[in-house]
């Protein structure tokens, strides 16, 4: 919700938000509507990209592990957030701070 909230914030560094999620796309296309989402959500229920960063069942979940990334226009990933838990949250202020990092 956090990101929702500011996101007129970060789409004014130019760039771009994007949620992944593993969960079935029923369930997460009505956690969507509810909490007002306006940037896209990708659906992965079949967890290929979770597992292919190494992202997945870390914590004995068989979920995606919660990360954050930023990744530059040339496709470059320059930070990233990896949880410790399966309850990792990174605050919005932190990812602006990262972004406009980045953005000069």
């Amino acid at each position: 919700m956090q990101l929702q909230n500011h996101y007129d914030e970060i789409t004014a560094l130019d760039t771009r938000v994007v949620a992944m999620t593993t969960q079935d796309l029923s369930a997460a296309s009505g956690s969507i509507e509810s909490v007002g989402i306006s940037f896209p959500l990708a659906y992965d229920v079949t967890a290929t990209v979770a597992r292919q960063w190494e992202r997945f069942d870390n914590f004995d979940t068989e979920l995606a592990d919660a990360a954050i990334y930023v990744i530059d226009k040339e496709g470059t990933l320059v930070w990233e957030s990896i949880g410790k838990n399966s309850q990792h949250y990174v605050k919005a202020d932190e990812i602006i701070k990262q972004l406009e990092s980045i953005n000069g």
